[in-house]
């Protein structure tokens, strides 16, 4: 490359040059064998499958129809998946809400907890082994744009490019092609002089290093999705955390964490709509207090790598249930929020395990979307549901008011009373600062890939009729509609710089005439 910039006629390189006629085979003759690339083995196959891009939006469909499946199912709670007993009481809520078979189908296919299952950890790492194949795929084909652009093109592409300007300049060309290399570098592009064996021509591009910004997209996808399943297999996440006020619960997850509501407190509009509820917390560790605040969505309490957001609240009930000897067994309050169906109506609901996996308490409360009264759950009580282990229906349905007892299947039950719960977000993920940076990857690519997109101008000198030079630009650049308007001023800016005049100019044709050149 000479110090101007320019590279000398062994530096350039003719990726779009003519194919070669065929030689004919004389009569009698049996083709000779051909001699090239093996047959592709089992290894390529896959290659070529894992770096489809028709392979790579069937996974992102599948990706994306995995996470509706568990933004529509109910999904069970982390502190339920941890425990099976849990989530064999657990279970019979949706067991009752979707019926036969398919709660059973459900729960075999582990639609109860998609963002836990294997199956979707390893949708997603599937996913990311595509993106790595498909960009390992076009690596040497993006480097060689930006190391070994297609300088020398084929005449006619000068009269078939998408964009073509014609300039008629009274200048000789042998004189013309230092003058007009001089302007367009001044417009920030990289020129290479280089002759078709008949007349001068300029090959120019800018932002060829955009080019690079694709890496860093496909990088941070990558990065993230990897995090994600990493993050899934070494964190957690609980979105339905739920302590009643007063009351207090074990995080898990072999955390040591113990959170304690001492208050909730909502706040409404006059119009009726809700301005703020907030959470007065202590978070204790290996029993110690650790920290202690107001939880507001937006205000999260972190405790090490442990989050707690504020998510909804709702209704809970307080209470009380002894054996046969008078001894208390149950004395706590249970959050009632889920959504159960019945009769027609939606009830909010909790339930919580009696005695040694005895029974399974199930509580209703009065609907709130009716404008009359429940016809079921009067006002001020709560409906009972207990069911027997691995039983679809309940073995004892009782209605109870508050402060009432009553004795059912052997135990006395109280409906202390009703007070409201948190719900709370809890999130444990240990590569969250991964996350992040994939994040800034896939917007610095971005970034680059639409600011900086690649330019490539191609201009050919010949002598005019009247003494004079024809420049012809043309360019193929794959997105010319967008390019069509620069290109315009471009060329004829760079006439005015020389003294020319524009005498002809074409705008982008239809896509199927487009030539790409070195593309």
């Amino acid at each position: 490359m000479t110090a101007t910039g320019t590279l000398t006629p062994d530096e350039l390189t003719d990726p779009v040059a003519e194919p070669l006629a065929p030689e004919p085979m004389e009569r009698g003759k049996s083709p000779a064998p051909r001699v090239g690339k093996p047959r592709r083995d089992w290894f390529d196959h896959i290659w070529n499958v894992l770096g489809s891009i028709r392979f790579g939006v069937v996974l992102i469909a599948l990706t994306a129809i995995s996470v509706f499946i568990g933004t529509v199912i109910m999904q069970a709670p982390g502190d339920v998946q941890a425990s099976s007993e849990l989530f064999d009481a657990w279970v019979l809520g949706p067991r009752g809400r979707y019926g036969e078979p398919w709660a059973s189908m459900f729960e075999a296919l582990r639609f109860y907890r998609v963002f836990q299952s294997l199956w979707f950890r390893g949708l997603l790492a599937l996913l990311s082994l595509s993106i790595m194949v498909n960009v390992a795929s076009r690596t040497p084909g993006i480097i060689a744009v930006v190391r070994r652009p297609p300088v020398k093109v084929p005449t006619r592409f000068f009269s078939r490019a998408p964009l073509q300007i014609t300039v008629s300049v009274p200048d000789q060309p042998a004189a013309l092609r230092s003058r007009l290399s001089t302007v367009i570098r001044r417009h920030g592009y990289r020129t290479i002089d280089w002759d078709d064996g008949t007349t001068p021509a300029i090959y120019a591009d800018r932002n060829r290093y955009g080019k690079y910004g694709t890496f860093a997209n496909h990088l941070g996808l990558i990065i993230i999705l990897g995090a994600g399943v990493l993050g899934n297999v070494t964190g957690w996440r609980e979105d339905a955390f739920m302590v009643p006020e007063g009351t207090t619960r074990a995080v898990g997850h072999d955390t040591g964490l113990v959170l304690r509501n001492e208050a909730f407190v909502e706040e409404y509009f006059p119009n009726g709509t809700a301005s703020d509820f907030r959470s007065e917390v202590v978070v204790l560790k290996d029993g110690k207090e650790a920290a202690r605040g107001t939880i507001r969505v937006n205000e999260p309490l972190d405790v090490g790598t442990v989050r707690f957001h504020q998510a909804f609240f709702g209704p809970a009930v307080a209470m009380r249930v002894r054996n046969a000897e008078g001894a208390i067994v149950y004395d706590d309050s249970t959050a009632l929020g889920f959504k159960y169906d019945g009769d027609g109506v939606t009830r909010n609901g909790g339930n919580f395990v009696l005695g040694n996996r005895q029974y399974a308490v199930f509580i209703l409360v009065p609907s709130a979307s009716l404008q009359a009264p429940d016809p079921v759950i009067p006002a001020g009580s709560v409906r009972l549901e207990i069911f027997a282990p691995k039983q679809p229906r309940p073995v004892a349905v009782e209605t109870l008011a508050q402060g009432e007892k009553r004795e059912i299947v052997g135990f006395t039950f109280e409906f202390v009373r009703e007070i409201q719960f948190s719900g709370l977000q809890v999130v444990d993920n240990p590569v969250v600062n991964v996350i992040w940076i994939g994040a800034a990857l896939m917007v610095l690519g971005s970034i680059t890939v639409f600011y900086l997109p690649l330019r490539r101008i191609w201009a050919r000198i010949e002598d005019s009729p009247d003494g004079g030079s024809l420049v012809t630009f043309a360019s193929a650049h794959v997105n010319e509609v967008l390019f069509a308007h620069e290109f315009t001023d471009l060329g004829a800016h760079l006439a005015r710089q020389v003294g020319g005049t524009v005498v002809a100019s074409v705008q982008p044709r239809a896509m199927g005439d487009r030539i790409e050149a070195g593309s």
